[in-house]
């Protein structure tokens, strides 16, 4: 592997001696003296077979090959350079990137935030939302929550919650009439998920006939508005449910529940360093604040 690749040194030699021009600046930017720059250079073009600098009295000047090979190895120490300060600068210890579902975002992370900073108050967290329907792409991120069944392969998996998924409507929209008279609507219901109203019923009422849903939305919390407007009934995780039943905008339109086959999970991308103390206290944060919800 590499086997063409020159000692890094001497690219680096050829590197700041095309940038200053001259063996003698590049020299004091390196810690070394002026022969010893010249003599990694006089190395690295032994090396390839061919001059890279033509020596003139007062500055180099690089030959066609080393004009050619000058933007490479430049770019090649500056992703290098920017990737270890990405992954273990001062910057990168500093802040820390959360990706979230959007629902669970507003309404489950964001009222709790508070706390975080308060136990880590010299961090700084950048917090993104994305939908459920969004591909993975953990090239920047530091931990990212979602939806599913866990199966995915881009980083390390942790379960985060799981909860039942209840039904809700507005208070004035709620009937002691059973599941038979929820299937008369209006239903609303989230699209792209694998616990819908034909499962509901299908479980507690498998002989009755429902109406198709007047609204599909691909997110939990638009459901949640639609229903506390009094628009129909939601189909949601307890979890998204709970802050509008604790204000009393809505209520379970039903004792009858679905229990819970996908959850949310933390993802930590293989192109992080999950191990930064950092990560791993902002891990261990969501992980608690998922135990005490589940315990509320």
């Amino acid at each position: 592997m590499y086997k063409e690749l020159p000692p890094l040194p001497w690219l680096r030699a050829f590197d700041a001696s095309a940038r200053l021009g001259n063996f003698t600046l590049a020299a004091e930017e390196l810690g070394l003296t002026p022969s010893a720059v010249s003599y990694q250079v006089r190395g690295l073009e032994a090396q390839l077979g061919h001059k890279l600098f033509r020596r003139e009295r007062k500055a180099l000047v690089l030959t066609r090959l080393g004009q050619a090979y000058r933007p490479v190895v430049a770019k090649a120490f500056a992703d290098l350079d920017a990737t270890t300060s990405n992954l273990f600068g001062k910057g990168a210890e500093a802040e820390i990137t959360l990706r979230c579902v959007s629902s669970l975002n507003l309404l489950w992370l964001v009222p709790r935030l508070e706390h975080f900073r308060g136990a880590h108050p010299d961090s700084r967290l950048r917090v993104l939302s994305a939908s459920w329907a969004e591909l993975a792409d953990g090239e920047e991120i530091d931990v990212d929550i979602r939806y599913g069944d866990g199966n995915w392969s881009d980083g390390e998996v942790l379960p985060l919650m799981t909860n039942e998924v209840i039904a809700v409507c507005a208070p004035a929209l709620r009937t002691q009439d059973g599941p038979n008279a929820l299937a008369q609507g209006p239903l609303i219901e989230l699209a792209g998920v694998v616990d819908t109203w034909r499962h509901f019923f299908a479980l507690h009422a498998p002989d009755c006939q429902m109406d198709e849903p007047a609204y599909k939305v691909d997110q939990s919390l638009i459901a949640l508005e639609l229903a506390s407007r009094g628009q129909g009934t939601a189909l949601v995780a307890e979890v998204f449910a709970r802050p509008y039943l604790e204000r009393g905008t809505l209520v379970q339109a039903s004792e009858l529940t679905l229990p819970p086959r996908q959850g949310h999970y933390l993802v930590l991308p293989k192109e992080r360093n999950r191990f930064r103390p950092e990560v791993s206290a902002l891990v261990a944060w969501l992980q608690d604040q998922a135990s005490c919800s589940a315990i509320a």
